[in-house]
Protein backbone atom coordinates (compact mmCIF):
# COMPACT_ATOMS: atom_id res chain seq x y z
CA UNK A 1 0.00 0.00 0.00
CA UNK A 2 1.42 3.38 -1.00
CA UNK A 3 0.77 6.10 1.55
CA UNK A 4 2.89 8.98 0.30
CA UNK A 5 1.62 11.55 -2.19
CA UNK A 6 5.17 12.56 -3.15
CA UNK A 7 6.02 11.85 -6.76
CA UNK A 8 8.86 9.35 -6.53
CA UNK A 9 11.36 9.16 -9.34
CA UNK A 10 11.74 5.64 -10.64
CA UNK A 11 15.35 5.33 -11.70
CA UNK A 12 15.91 4.83 -15.41
CA UNK A 13 18.73 2.61 -16.60
CA UNK A 14 21.47 5.12 -17.37
CA UNK A 15 24.40 4.50 -19.66
CA UNK A 16 27.32 6.43 -18.19
CA UNK A 17 28.51 7.24 -21.71
CA UNK A 18 25.21 8.97 -22.37
CA UNK A 19 25.42 11.28 -19.35
CA UNK A 20 24.80 14.93 -20.14
CA UNK A 21 26.39 16.84 -17.28
CA UNK A 22 27.01 19.81 -19.60
CA UNK A 23 23.33 20.20 -20.53
CA UNK A 24 21.32 22.92 -18.79
CA UNK A 25 17.62 22.89 -19.63
CA UNK A 26 15.44 25.93 -18.88
CA UNK A 27 11.83 24.73 -18.63
CA UNK A 28 9.12 27.40 -18.87
CA UNK A 29 5.56 26.20 -18.11
CA UNK A 30 2.38 28.17 -18.67
CA UNK A 31 1.25 29.31 -15.19
CA UNK A 32 -1.47 26.73 -14.54
CA UNK A 33 -1.31 23.63 -12.35
CA UNK A 34 -1.79 21.06 -15.12
CA UNK A 35 0.92 22.67 -17.25
CA UNK A 36 3.28 22.91 -14.26
CA UNK A 37 2.82 19.23 -13.46
CA UNK A 38 3.47 18.11 -17.04
CA UNK A 39 6.61 20.26 -17.35
CA UNK A 40 8.04 19.07 -14.05
CA UNK A 41 7.41 15.45 -14.94
CA UNK A 42 9.15 15.98 -18.27
CA UNK A 43 12.15 17.65 -16.63
CA UNK A 44 12.51 14.80 -14.15
CA UNK A 45 13.01 12.31 -16.97
CA UNK A 46 16.36 13.92 -17.74
CA UNK A 47 17.73 14.21 -14.20
CA UNK A 48 19.17 10.66 -14.13
CA UNK A 49 21.37 11.66 -17.08
CA UNK A 50 22.98 14.52 -15.19
CA UNK A 51 21.01 17.24 -16.97
CA UNK A 52 20.79 20.49 -15.00
CA UNK A 53 17.21 21.83 -14.88
CA UNK A 54 15.96 25.32 -14.05
CA UNK A 55 12.20 25.72 -13.87
CA UNK A 56 10.53 29.09 -14.41
CA UNK A 57 7.81 29.83 -11.85
CA UNK A 58 5.75 32.51 -13.59
CA UNK A 59 3.64 34.64 -11.24
CA UNK A 60 4.65 32.38 -8.32
CA UNK A 61 2.13 29.85 -9.61
CA UNK A 62 3.77 26.62 -8.40
CA UNK A 63 1.80 24.91 -5.64
CA UNK A 64 3.56 23.85 -2.42
CA UNK A 65 3.51 20.16 -3.38
CA UNK A 66 5.16 20.85 -6.74
CA UNK A 67 7.72 23.16 -5.13
CA UNK A 68 8.51 20.30 -2.74
CA UNK A 69 9.11 18.00 -5.72
CA UNK A 70 11.54 20.52 -7.20
CA UNK A 71 13.39 20.80 -3.90
CA UNK A 72 13.61 17.03 -3.52
CA UNK A 73 14.77 16.53 -7.11
CA UNK A 74 17.42 19.31 -7.12
CA UNK A 75 15.55 21.40 -9.67
CA UNK A 76 16.33 25.11 -9.44
CA UNK A 77 13.23 27.32 -9.43
CA UNK A 78 13.36 30.85 -10.87
CA UNK A 79 10.49 33.17 -9.91
CA UNK A 80 9.49 35.44 -12.80
CA UNK A 81 6.96 38.26 -12.79
CA UNK A 82 4.35 39.51 -10.37
CA UNK A 83 0.86 38.05 -10.50
CA UNK A 84 -1.55 40.58 -12.04
CA UNK A 85 -4.48 41.75 -9.94
CA UNK A 86 -6.96 41.00 -12.72
CA UNK A 87 -6.03 37.88 -14.74
CA UNK A 88 -8.54 38.68 -17.47
CA UNK A 89 -11.26 36.65 -19.21
CA UNK A 90 -11.24 33.14 -20.56
CA UNK A 91 -10.33 29.73 -19.23
CA UNK A 92 -6.61 30.56 -19.45
CA UNK A 93 -6.55 33.44 -16.98
CA UNK A 94 -3.01 34.70 -17.69
CA UNK A 95 -3.15 34.58 -21.50
CA UNK A 96 -2.85 38.34 -21.80
CA UNK A 97 -0.12 38.68 -19.19
CA UNK A 98 2.51 35.98 -19.71
CA UNK A 99 4.49 37.90 -22.34
CA UNK A 100 5.37 40.44 -19.64
CA UNK A 101 8.05 38.11 -18.25
CA UNK A 102 10.02 37.79 -21.51
CA UNK A 103 12.52 40.44 -20.42
CA UNK A 104 13.16 38.74 -17.08
CA UNK A 105 13.58 35.40 -18.86
CA UNK A 106 16.18 36.92 -21.19
CA UNK A 107 17.99 38.37 -18.19
CA UNK A 108 17.94 34.98 -16.50
CA UNK A 109 19.51 33.26 -19.52
CA UNK A 110 22.09 36.04 -19.81
CA UNK A 111 23.07 35.68 -16.17
CA UNK A 112 23.62 31.96 -16.52
CA UNK A 113 25.77 32.57 -19.61
CA UNK A 114 27.92 35.26 -18.02
CA UNK A 115 28.37 33.76 -14.58
CA UNK A 116 31.65 32.11 -13.69
CA UNK A 117 30.01 29.65 -11.32
CA UNK A 118 26.98 28.71 -13.40
CA UNK A 119 26.26 26.50 -16.39
CA UNK A 120 24.92 28.34 -19.48
CA UNK A 121 21.46 27.38 -20.66
CA UNK A 122 21.83 24.98 -23.59
CA UNK A 123 18.15 24.67 -24.56
CA UNK A 124 14.78 26.11 -23.66
CA UNK A 125 11.74 23.90 -23.25
CA UNK A 126 8.84 26.32 -23.60
CA UNK A 127 5.17 25.61 -23.05
CA UNK A 128 3.15 25.40 -26.26
CA UNK A 129 1.24 28.56 -25.24
CA UNK A 130 4.39 30.61 -24.61
CA UNK A 131 5.47 31.54 -28.13
CA UNK A 132 7.72 34.32 -26.87
CA UNK A 133 10.17 31.73 -25.52
CA UNK A 134 11.19 31.26 -29.17
CA UNK A 135 12.36 34.90 -29.19
CA UNK A 136 14.46 34.24 -26.10
CA UNK A 137 16.03 31.15 -27.66
CA UNK A 138 16.76 33.00 -30.91
CA UNK A 139 18.40 35.88 -29.06
CA UNK A 140 20.92 33.55 -27.43
CA UNK A 141 21.37 31.14 -30.33
CA UNK A 142 20.07 28.11 -28.46
CA UNK A 143 17.32 25.70 -29.54
CA UNK A 144 13.78 25.91 -28.24
CA UNK A 145 11.71 22.77 -27.86
CA UNK A 146 7.96 23.01 -27.41
CA UNK A 147 6.25 20.99 -24.70
CA UNK A 148 2.72 20.06 -25.76
CA UNK A 149 0.76 19.26 -22.61
CA UNK A 150 -1.90 17.49 -24.66
CA UNK A 151 -1.85 14.70 -27.25
CA UNK A 152 -0.27 14.51 -30.69
CA UNK A 153 -3.58 15.22 -32.44
CA UNK A 154 -3.91 18.53 -30.62
CA UNK A 155 -0.36 19.45 -31.64
CA UNK A 156 -1.21 18.64 -35.26
CA UNK A 157 -4.17 21.03 -35.15
CA UNK A 158 -2.10 23.66 -33.34
CA UNK A 159 0.68 23.63 -35.94
CA UNK A 160 -1.84 23.86 -38.78
CA UNK A 161 -3.70 26.82 -37.30
CA UNK A 162 -1.70 29.57 -39.11
CA UNK A 163 -2.52 27.84 -42.42
CA UNK A 164 -6.23 27.73 -41.52
CA UNK A 165 -6.09 31.41 -40.59
CA UNK A 166 -4.46 32.24 -43.92
CA UNK A 167 -7.23 30.33 -45.71
CA UNK A 168 -9.93 32.22 -43.77
CA UNK A 169 -11.22 29.02 -42.15
CA UNK A 170 -10.60 30.40 -38.67
CA UNK A 171 -12.05 32.10 -36.79
CA UNK A 172 -15.00 29.74 -37.22
CA UNK A 173 -18.37 31.43 -37.54
CA UNK A 174 -21.30 29.61 -35.83
CA UNK A 175 -22.99 28.50 -39.10
CA UNK A 176 -19.71 26.84 -40.15
CA UNK A 177 -19.26 24.77 -36.99
CA UNK A 178 -20.51 21.51 -38.53
CA UNK A 179 -18.36 21.83 -41.68
CA UNK A 180 -15.34 19.57 -41.96
CA UNK A 181 -11.73 20.64 -42.31
CA UNK A 182 -8.67 18.60 -43.30
CA UNK A 183 -5.74 18.77 -40.85
CA UNK A 184 -2.61 16.68 -41.48
CA UNK A 185 -2.52 13.88 -38.92
CA UNK A 186 -6.22 13.98 -38.08
CA UNK A 187 -9.31 12.48 -39.70
CA UNK A 188 -11.74 15.03 -41.21
CA UNK A 189 -12.56 17.30 -38.30
CA UNK A 190 -15.58 19.44 -37.46
CA UNK A 191 -14.59 23.10 -37.35
CA UNK A 192 -16.64 23.45 -34.17
CA UNK A 193 -14.36 20.91 -32.45
CA UNK A 194 -11.30 23.14 -32.82
CA UNK A 195 -10.09 25.22 -29.89
CA UNK A 196 -12.44 27.87 -28.42
CA UNK A 197 -9.64 30.31 -29.25
CA UNK A 198 -10.70 30.09 -32.91
CA UNK A 199 -14.49 29.93 -32.42
CA UNK A 200 -15.95 33.36 -33.24
CA UNK A 201 -18.72 32.87 -30.67
CA UNK A 202 -16.23 32.32 -27.83
CA UNK A 203 -15.24 35.02 -25.37
CA UNK A 204 -11.73 33.58 -25.46
CA UNK A 205 -11.61 34.07 -29.25
CA UNK A 206 -12.83 37.64 -28.94
CA UNK A 207 -9.90 38.64 -26.74
CA UNK A 208 -7.11 36.28 -27.79
CA UNK A 209 -7.59 34.99 -31.35
CA UNK A 210 -4.68 36.98 -32.80
CA UNK A 211 -2.44 36.19 -29.83
CA UNK A 212 -3.28 32.48 -30.05
CA UNK A 213 -2.65 32.11 -33.78
CA UNK A 214 0.19 34.57 -34.34
CA UNK A 215 2.02 34.58 -30.99
CA UNK A 216 1.48 30.95 -29.93
CA UNK A 217 0.85 28.75 -32.98
CA UNK A 218 3.12 30.58 -35.43
CA UNK A 219 6.23 30.59 -33.20
CA UNK A 220 5.71 26.88 -32.53
CA UNK A 221 6.51 26.24 -36.19
CA UNK A 222 9.96 27.73 -35.63
CA UNK A 223 10.88 25.31 -32.81
CA UNK A 224 13.65 22.72 -33.13
CA UNK A 225 11.36 19.98 -31.88
CA UNK A 226 8.40 18.98 -29.74
CA UNK A 227 7.73 16.96 -26.63
CA UNK A 228 4.26 15.39 -26.62
CA UNK A 229 2.31 14.26 -23.55
CA UNK A 230 1.39 10.99 -25.23
CA UNK A 231 3.09 7.73 -26.13
CA UNK A 232 3.75 6.40 -29.60
CA UNK A 233 1.53 3.32 -29.28
CA UNK A 234 -1.48 5.52 -28.52
CA UNK A 235 -1.23 7.71 -31.67
CA UNK A 236 1.17 6.02 -34.08
CA UNK A 237 -0.30 7.28 -37.37
CA UNK A 238 -0.57 10.88 -36.15
CA UNK A 239 2.98 10.90 -34.77
CA UNK A 240 4.33 9.39 -38.00
CA UNK A 241 2.58 12.10 -39.99
CA UNK A 242 3.92 14.85 -37.72
CA UNK A 243 7.42 13.54 -38.32
CA UNK A 244 7.05 13.48 -42.09
CA UNK A 245 4.88 16.52 -42.87
CA UNK A 246 6.80 19.51 -44.34
CA UNK A 247 5.63 22.20 -41.95
CA UNK A 248 6.68 25.68 -43.00
CA UNK A 249 6.71 28.96 -41.15
CA UNK A 250 6.70 32.54 -42.35
CA UNK A 251 10.50 32.80 -42.09
CA UNK A 252 11.16 29.57 -43.98
CA UNK A 253 13.73 29.89 -46.77
CA UNK A 254 13.98 27.09 -49.27
CA UNK A 255 13.45 23.60 -47.88
CA UNK A 256 11.51 23.15 -44.66
CA UNK A 257 13.60 22.72 -41.51
CA UNK A 258 13.86 19.27 -39.95
CA UNK A 259 12.01 18.99 -36.65
CA UNK A 260 11.83 16.19 -34.13
CA UNK A 261 8.83 14.87 -32.24
CA UNK A 262 9.32 13.10 -28.93
CA UNK A 263 6.28 11.34 -27.40
CA UNK A 264 7.21 11.12 -23.69
CA UNK A 265 3.83 10.67 -21.97
CA UNK A 266 1.91 9.99 -19.95
CA UNK A 267 3.31 12.88 -17.91
CA UNK A 268 1.11 12.27 -14.88
CA UNK A 269 1.76 11.85 -11.16
CA UNK A 270 4.27 9.06 -10.66
CA UNK A 271 1.87 7.08 -8.48
CA UNK A 272 -0.02 6.08 -11.63
CA UNK A 273 3.17 4.83 -13.25
CA UNK A 274 4.35 3.10 -10.08
CA UNK A 275 1.15 1.08 -10.02
CA UNK A 276 1.77 0.01 -13.60
CA UNK A 277 5.26 -1.14 -12.65
CA UNK A 278 4.53 -2.74 -9.29
CA UNK A 279 1.17 -4.35 -10.06
CA UNK A 280 -0.11 -3.32 -6.62
CA UNK A 281 -3.35 -5.08 -5.75
CA UNK A 282 -6.36 -3.17 -7.04
CA UNK A 283 -8.42 -1.51 -4.37
CA UNK A 284 -5.66 -0.35 -2.05
CA UNK A 285 -6.23 3.14 -0.66
CA UNK A 286 -3.16 5.20 -1.39
CA UNK A 287 -3.87 8.62 0.05
CA UNK A 288 -7.14 8.81 2.00
CA UNK A 289 -7.94 5.28 3.20
CA UNK A 290 -10.59 6.51 5.64
CA UNK A 291 -12.40 8.94 3.33
CA UNK A 292 -16.23 8.54 3.39
CA UNK A 293 -16.45 8.19 -0.39
CA UNK A 294 -13.95 5.33 -0.27
CA UNK A 295 -15.83 3.61 2.55
CA UNK A 296 -18.95 3.85 0.38
CA UNK A 297 -17.06 2.39 -2.60
CA UNK A 298 -15.91 -0.49 -0.40
CA UNK A 299 -19.55 -1.61 -0.11
CA UNK A 300 -20.19 -1.67 -3.87
CA UNK A 301 -19.75 -4.61 -6.29
CA UNK A 302 -16.74 -4.80 -8.61
CA UNK A 303 -16.90 -2.57 -11.73
CA UNK A 304 -20.35 -1.29 -10.77
CA UNK A 305 -19.75 2.42 -10.03
CA UNK A 306 -19.63 5.30 -12.52
CA UNK A 307 -17.27 8.01 -11.27
CA UNK A 308 -18.43 11.52 -12.31
CA UNK A 309 -16.00 14.42 -12.07
CA UNK A 310 -15.49 17.42 -14.39
CA UNK A 311 -12.14 18.59 -13.03
CA UNK A 312 -11.19 21.94 -11.55
CA UNK A 313 -12.14 24.41 -14.32
CA UNK A 314 -15.42 23.24 -15.88
CA UNK A 315 -18.58 24.78 -14.42
CA UNK A 316 -22.22 23.81 -15.00
CA UNK A 317 -25.51 25.61 -14.55
CA UNK A 318 -27.70 24.34 -11.72
CA UNK A 319 -30.26 23.31 -14.32
CA UNK A 320 -27.62 21.15 -16.03
CA UNK A 321 -26.51 19.70 -12.69
CA UNK A 322 -30.14 18.74 -11.99
CA UNK A 323 -30.41 16.97 -15.34
CA UNK A 324 -27.12 15.17 -14.70
CA UNK A 325 -28.23 14.01 -11.26
CA UNK A 326 -31.66 12.86 -12.40
CA UNK A 327 -30.12 11.11 -15.40
CA UNK A 328 -27.73 9.21 -13.16
CA UNK A 329 -30.64 8.18 -10.98
CA UNK A 330 -32.72 7.10 -14.00
CA UNK A 331 -29.85 4.99 -15.35
CA UNK A 332 -30.18 2.59 -12.40
CA UNK A 333 -26.38 2.49 -12.21
CA UNK A 334 -24.32 3.14 -9.11
CA UNK A 335 -22.37 6.40 -9.19
CA UNK A 336 -19.95 8.62 -7.29
CA UNK A 337 -20.82 12.23 -8.21
CA UNK A 338 -18.35 15.02 -7.38
CA UNK A 339 -20.05 18.43 -7.27
CA UNK A 340 -17.95 21.11 -5.58
CA UNK A 341 -18.92 24.81 -5.27
CA UNK A 342 -16.56 25.61 -8.16
CA UNK A 343 -18.59 23.23 -10.37
CA UNK A 344 -21.58 25.59 -10.18
CA UNK A 345 -21.76 28.31 -12.81
CA UNK A 346 -24.74 30.29 -11.45
CA UNK A 347 -24.56 30.12 -7.67
CA UNK A 348 -27.13 32.93 -7.29
CA UNK A 349 -29.82 31.12 -9.25
CA UNK A 350 -32.86 30.34 -7.09
CA UNK A 351 -32.45 26.58 -7.21
CA UNK A 352 -30.99 24.07 -4.76
CA UNK A 353 -27.75 22.50 -5.88
CA UNK A 354 -29.43 19.08 -6.24
CA UNK A 355 -33.10 18.06 -6.53
CA UNK A 356 -34.60 17.07 -3.19
CA UNK A 357 -36.09 13.89 -4.66
CA UNK A 358 -32.66 12.92 -5.95
CA UNK A 359 -31.12 13.19 -2.49
CA UNK A 360 -33.83 10.99 -1.00
CA UNK A 361 -33.43 8.14 -3.49
CA UNK A 362 -29.68 7.76 -3.92
CA UNK A 363 -28.38 6.83 -0.49
CA UNK A 364 -27.66 3.24 -1.53
CA UNK A 365 -26.95 3.53 -5.25
CA UNK A 366 -25.16 6.89 -5.30
CA UNK A 367 -22.76 9.03 -3.31
CA UNK A 368 -22.43 12.80 -3.71
CA UNK A 369 -19.07 14.33 -2.77
CA UNK A 370 -18.97 18.11 -2.31
CA UNK A 371 -15.20 18.32 -1.77
CA UNK A 372 -12.08 17.14 -3.59
CA UNK A 373 -11.56 13.42 -4.03
CA UNK A 374 -8.22 11.78 -4.62
CA UNK A 375 -8.56 10.60 -8.18
CA UNK A 376 -5.83 7.98 -7.80
CA UNK A 377 -7.81 6.32 -5.02
CA UNK A 378 -11.04 6.41 -6.98
CA UNK A 379 -9.72 5.18 -10.33
CA UNK A 380 -7.82 2.40 -8.55
CA UNK A 381 -10.81 1.13 -6.60
CA UNK A 382 -12.20 -2.22 -7.86
CA UNK A 383 -15.77 -0.94 -7.58
CA UNK A 384 -15.18 1.79 -10.20
CA UNK A 385 -16.05 0.61 -13.70
CA UNK A 386 -16.34 3.89 -15.60
CA UNK A 387 -15.39 7.57 -15.53
CA UNK A 388 -17.65 10.37 -16.80
CA UNK A 389 -15.14 13.09 -17.64
CA UNK A 390 -14.72 16.42 -19.41
CA UNK A 391 -11.96 14.79 -21.51
CA UNK A 392 -9.16 16.85 -20.01
CA UNK A 393 -5.99 15.14 -21.21
CA UNK A 394 -4.45 14.61 -17.77
CA UNK A 395 -7.61 12.93 -16.49
CA UNK A 396 -7.82 10.89 -19.69
CA UNK A 397 -4.27 9.60 -19.27
CA UNK A 398 -4.85 8.81 -15.61
CA UNK A 399 -7.93 6.79 -16.52
CA UNK A 400 -6.00 4.88 -19.21
CA UNK A 401 -3.23 4.12 -16.71
CA UNK A 402 -5.79 2.53 -14.40
CA UNK A 403 -7.69 0.75 -17.19
CA UNK A 404 -10.98 2.59 -16.57
CA UNK A 405 -13.26 3.26 -19.61
CA UNK A 406 -14.69 6.70 -20.21
CA UNK A 407 -17.92 8.57 -20.76
CA UNK A 408 -16.90 11.60 -22.81
CA UNK A 409 -18.57 14.97 -22.11
CA UNK A 410 -16.21 17.71 -23.43
CA UNK A 411 -16.54 21.45 -22.81
CA UNK A 412 -13.53 23.53 -23.92
CA UNK A 413 -9.84 23.79 -24.91
CA UNK A 414 -8.60 20.50 -26.42
CA UNK A 415 -11.48 18.48 -24.97
CA UNK A 416 -13.62 18.26 -28.11
CA UNK A 417 -10.72 16.91 -30.15
CA UNK A 418 -9.89 14.50 -27.33
CA UNK A 419 -13.49 13.29 -27.28
CA UNK A 420 -13.47 12.52 -30.99
CA UNK A 421 -10.20 10.63 -30.65
CA UNK A 422 -11.37 8.58 -27.66
CA UNK A 423 -14.75 7.71 -29.21
CA UNK A 424 -13.88 7.29 -32.90
CA UNK A 425 -10.22 6.19 -32.98
CA UNK A 426 -9.11 4.68 -29.67
CA UNK A 427 -12.67 3.45 -28.99
CA UNK A 428 -12.14 3.73 -25.25
CA UNK A 429 -15.12 5.99 -24.58
CA UNK A 430 -18.86 6.35 -25.07
CA UNK A 431 -19.95 9.87 -26.01
CA UNK A 432 -22.52 11.86 -24.07
CA UNK A 433 -24.40 13.57 -26.90
CA UNK A 434 -25.32 17.22 -26.49
CA UNK A 435 -28.57 18.79 -27.55
CA UNK A 436 -29.46 22.36 -28.43
CA UNK A 437 -27.05 24.96 -27.05
CA UNK A 438 -24.86 22.18 -25.68
CA UNK A 439 -27.41 21.10 -23.06
CA UNK A 440 -27.48 17.42 -22.07
CA UNK A 441 -30.84 15.93 -21.05
CA UNK A 442 -31.39 13.46 -18.24
CA UNK A 443 -32.48 10.91 -20.85
CA UNK A 444 -29.14 11.19 -22.62
CA UNK A 445 -27.20 10.90 -19.35
CA UNK A 446 -29.16 7.74 -18.50
CA UNK A 447 -28.65 6.25 -21.98
CA UNK A 448 -24.89 6.85 -22.02
CA UNK A 449 -24.40 5.55 -18.47
CA UNK A 450 -26.32 2.34 -19.22
CA UNK A 451 -24.45 1.80 -22.50
CA UNK A 452 -21.04 2.00 -20.83
CA UNK A 453 -21.84 0.23 -17.59
CA UNK A 454 -24.46 -2.40 -18.46
CA UNK A 455 -24.75 -3.04 -22.19
CA UNK A 456 -22.68 -5.06 -24.71
CA UNK A 457 -21.42 -1.90 -26.44
CA UNK A 458 -19.70 -0.94 -23.20
CA UNK A 459 -17.94 -4.29 -22.97
CA UNK A 460 -15.94 -3.55 -26.14
CA UNK A 461 -14.93 -0.15 -24.75
CA UNK A 462 -13.78 -1.76 -21.50
CA UNK A 463 -11.69 -4.32 -23.36
CA UNK A 464 -10.08 -1.62 -25.52
CA UNK A 465 -8.99 0.48 -22.55
CA UNK A 466 -7.54 -2.59 -20.82
CA UNK A 467 -5.46 -3.35 -23.92
CA UNK A 468 -4.34 0.27 -24.02
CA UNK A 469 -3.26 0.04 -20.38
CA UNK A 470 -0.94 -2.82 -21.33
CA UNK A 471 0.51 -0.74 -24.15
CA UNK A 472 1.26 2.21 -21.89
CA UNK A 473 2.84 -0.17 -19.39
CA UNK A 474 5.27 -1.41 -22.04
CA UNK A 475 5.96 2.08 -23.35
CA UNK A 476 6.79 3.48 -19.91
CA UNK A 477 8.09 0.59 -17.84
CA UNK A 478 10.39 -1.34 -20.16
CA UNK A 479 14.02 -0.28 -20.52
CA UNK A 480 13.68 -0.23 -24.31
CA UNK A 481 10.17 1.20 -24.28
CA UNK A 482 9.20 3.98 -26.66
CA UNK A 483 9.24 6.67 -23.97
CA UNK A 484 12.77 5.85 -22.86
CA UNK A 485 13.88 5.89 -26.49
CA UNK A 486 12.38 9.36 -26.93
CA UNK A 487 14.32 10.68 -23.94
CA UNK A 488 17.61 9.26 -25.20
CA UNK A 489 16.97 10.35 -28.80
CA UNK A 490 16.43 13.92 -27.61
CA UNK A 491 19.71 13.97 -25.67
CA UNK A 492 21.57 12.54 -28.66
CA UNK A 493 20.02 15.16 -30.96
CA UNK A 494 20.83 17.98 -28.58
CA UNK A 495 24.47 16.97 -28.34
CA UNK A 496 24.74 16.71 -32.12
CA UNK A 497 23.13 20.10 -32.69
CA UNK A 498 25.42 21.74 -30.15
CA UNK A 499 28.51 20.37 -31.86
CA UNK A 500 27.25 21.56 -35.24
CA UNK A 501 26.01 25.00 -34.14
CA UNK A 502 28.72 27.70 -33.96
CA UNK A 503 26.50 29.91 -31.77
CA UNK A 504 25.74 27.30 -29.14
CA UNK A 505 26.77 28.30 -25.59
CA UNK A 506 29.54 25.69 -25.54
CA UNK A 507 31.14 27.31 -28.62
CA UNK A 508 30.42 30.97 -27.90
CA UNK A 509 33.35 33.29 -27.22
CA UNK A 510 31.28 36.49 -27.01
CA UNK A 511 29.84 36.19 -23.54
CA UNK A 512 31.15 39.64 -22.70
CA UNK A 513 28.46 41.25 -24.85
CA UNK A 514 25.69 39.63 -22.85
CA UNK A 515 23.91 41.64 -20.19
CA UNK A 516 25.78 41.92 -16.94
CA UNK A 517 24.54 40.10 -13.87
CA UNK A 518 21.77 41.84 -11.99
CA UNK A 519 19.87 41.22 -8.82
CA UNK A 520 17.58 38.76 -10.60
CA UNK A 521 19.70 35.83 -9.46
CA UNK A 522 19.85 37.12 -5.93
CA UNK A 523 16.15 37.88 -5.59
CA UNK A 524 14.38 35.64 -8.10
CA UNK A 525 16.19 32.31 -7.85
CA UNK A 526 14.93 29.92 -5.25
CA UNK A 527 17.87 27.57 -4.89
CA UNK A 528 16.29 24.17 -4.38
CA UNK A 529 19.22 21.92 -5.13
CA UNK A 530 22.98 22.00 -5.13
CA UNK A 531 24.64 25.32 -5.99
CA UNK A 532 24.51 26.19 -9.67
CA UNK A 533 27.49 24.89 -11.50
CA UNK A 534 28.54 22.63 -8.63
Amino acid sequence: MIKSTKMAQVAAPVDVEKCSNDVHMLVVPYPARGHNLVCIQLARKFLPYGVRVTLANIFDNLSPDLLHVCQTENITVANLGVCPADPGPGNLPFMGDVESVQGETEQLVANFASGTDSLPVTCIVGDILLGWTQNVADKFGIPRYVICTSRAGFLAAFLHMPTLAGQGIVPVQPPEASELVDIPGLPPTRRGDLSPAVQASSLFCKYFFAQYVHRCCQPALEAAGYFINSFYELEPSCIDLLRSFPYEHENSKGSSPVRSFFPVGPLVHDEYLQLLRLEVAEGSSFVEPGAPYLRWLDRQPTDSVLYVNFGSIVSLSKRQIHELALGLEASKQRFLLVVRPSTVKDSDEDLPLLPESFKAHTLETGFVQSQWVNQLDVLSHPAVGGFLTHCGWNSTLESICRGVPLLAWPFQADQMLNCRFLVDEAKTAVEVRKGENGFVSREEVARAARELMAEPEGDAVKENVRKLREKVKKAVCEADGSVQKSVENFLAELKTSRRDCPTSPSNMTTRGRLIDKSSILKHNLVQTGSPMGA
